[in-house]
């Protein structure tokens, strides 16, 4: 505060209004355009200094709430928001022939009715005459209002806009006359009136184009993409469609998502086809219709492919990942898969999340993951159910770091009539990280520790979190070196490993975010050892903030 005083005052005079204004600018170029503007209340020589910043962000998060009303949200119009409006719209007219200089702009026009359409179009082509590089236009406040507003020519004629992102208006075939998009890099197009015919003469018209974004355009019924030699990243996503068509010839891309949402009570489908996309590496597909068949035939064609996340994919049931460069998969809330036979040696981060359990055979090399992360959602606890439970936990026995989310501390606590039939899962595991969803007591159940150990007999680390009950806890478990010569315990024959009631040394156990009494953990530690020798166990309650995994 001292300093602000000094810089702003000395013997009565304003030092920061007598900077240069090339300075002020560069200051006010830190500050959010709404900021920016109200410094032109101090005095005549801020009045216009923000015209000369070159980034300008006029969108609706800027200005009042009252501006973005909306009548799908039970709420009107009333003279009192319209007069707010007519002000930022009388606001806009002056700015956009007081600006100096302009290289990125984001505009958002509320309340869009045909009559502002003249006033929109000034707006946008004084943006243009600026050399505007990066430009952003939203109209209205959400897709229900499926606005149709033309966009100039000149948007599309602009020789050195290189990003441009329309949301809520419409390209038709006087908005493409004189097209010309030659700097293009980045093209999103959301919520935008745009048939097939002018969707290909655009895209025709960015061969430039390296990251290209299409969310719920409508009348597009076919989406082709082809002649784009440098696009890296395509993201599709669709809404309320019936029948969508999209066929993609990109051999430069990288990234592809593709998403479909609320496909008109299951009548819709998407004919989606990849042709010379042999550079793919991340593919990610939400909701899409493909089936068994479909995925096989996609993934032979994808020779480089390393990152493979399906959500939402209800028409897989028995599916065959065989992908020999795949690092990374996701099978979440693909509902319907009974079995996935994988044939991946190179994976190393796995992560499943579902109602149940599924067969997971693994063919070729088994691989290493370094980390796996499986979320279930347990109701019918049998020992049919639990038997299949701990041949699917089998499956990442080799894993270095698992994540398990349940929804309360039972589901992972094994029957002795189930444990009595096989051996635990997980013995090569070393870390294990669980979350349980339900609330439980304050004190940590011994039988939960102790079921989890029978589980992954080798742990070295135990972090267990509760969101509910803010519960914290990280245990790490110190063993002693094996002897030379020393043969393992026998335990579990024929598991080459030396299990923690033979060889645990030391518990130290940190709550991280509540106190917990751990005197019944200590008890049970402390004796835990087959041949009696007594284990040190240590307790604290750092009570730290700790940064929750985010793979649950």
């Amino acid at each position: 505060m001292e300093m602000v005083k000094k810089l702003k005052l000395d013997n009565g005079v304003d030092r920061l209004s007598s900077l240069p204004d090339p300075i002020r600018a560069h200051i006010l170029s830190f500050l959010p355009t709404k900021d920016a503007v109200r410094t032109g209340i101090l005095s005549n020589t801020w009045r216009a200094l923000w015209t000369q910043l070159p980034i300008l962000d006029f969108r609706w998060l800027m200005l009042p709430r009252s501006l973005a009303v909306n009548k799908y949200f039970g709420r009107r119009d009333n003279d009192d928001v319209l007069t707010i409006r007519e002000l930022f719209y009388n606001f806009l007219d002056r700015a956009f022939v007081s600006i100096l200089m302009l290289e990125k702009l984001k505009l958002y026009v509320p309340g869009f009715v045909p009559q502002l359409k003249s006033r929109v179009d000034n707006w946008v082509d004084c943006a243009f005459g600026y050399r505007l590089q990066e430009f952003e236009l939203q109209l209205g406040f959400d897709s229900y209002e499926e606005i149709r507003y033309s966009l100039p020519k000149t948007v599309l004629s602009s020789n050195l806009i290189t990003k441009l992102t329309l949301i809520n208006c419409e390209v038709n075939e006087s908005s493409l006359i004189d097209i010309s998009l030659p700097s293009l890099c980045y093209l999103s197009l959301t919520y935008v009136f745009i048939t097939d015919e002018a969707m290909a003469n655009l895209l025709a018209n960015c061969r430039n184009l390296e990251d290209f974004n299409c969310d719920t355009c409508y009348d597009l019924h076919q989406l082709e993409i082809s002649g784009l030699t440098k696009l890296k990243k395509a993201k599709i996503k669709y809404r309320y469609a019936k029948r969508l068509g999209i066929e993609i010839e990109a051999p430069s891309l990288i990234e592809l998502t593709y998403e479909c949402e609320d496909l008109c009570d299951n009548e819709g489908y998407c004919d989606f086809e990849l042709i010379d996309c042999t550079n793919l590496k991340k593919f990610k597909a939400v909701g899409a219709a493909l089936d068994d068949m479909d995925l096989h035939f996609l993934l032979g064609d994808l020779p480089a492919l390393e990152e493979l996340h399906l959500y939402y994919c209800d028409c897989l049931r028995f599916i065959d990942i065989s992908s020999p460069r795949l690092v990374h998969l996701e099978l979440i809330r693909c509902e319907w898969i009974l079995k996935a036979t994988i044939n991946a040696p190179n994976l190393k981060y796995f992560y499943f999340e579902d109602d149940k359990p599924i067969e997971l055979p693994l063919r070729g090399l088994t691989p290493r993951l370094k980390e796996a992360s499986i979320w279930l959602e347990l109701e019918d606890k049998t020992d049919k159910w639990y038997a299949r439970l701990v041949k699917f936990f089998a499956k990442f026995r080799h894993c270095e770091r698992l994540v398990i989310c349940v929804g309360f501390v039972k589901d992972l606590i094994v029957p002795q009539s189930v444990r009595m039939k096989t051996r635990p899962p997980l013995s090569g595991v070393k870390h294990l990280t669980v979350e349980i969803r339900a609330s439980f007591k304050k004190r940590t159940p011994v039988s939960f520790i102790e079921g989890l150990l029978w589980l992954a007999p080798c742990l070295e680390t135990i972090t267990i979190y509760n969101s509910h009950d803010q519960i914290w806890k990280s245990l790490e478990l110190i063993y002693e070196m094996p002897l030379k010569g020393q043969k393992r315990c026998g335990c579990w024959n024929p598991l080459p490993i030396h299990c923690w009631r033979h060889s645990i040394n030391r518990v130290s156990i940190e709550n991280k975010k509540k106190e917990d009494d751990d005197t019944e953990l200590a008890n049970f530690f402390r004796n835990a050892r087959i041949d009696g020798k007594i284990v040190e166990f240590s307790s604290k309650n750092s009570l730290s903030e700790p940064q929750k995994n985010s793979s649950c």
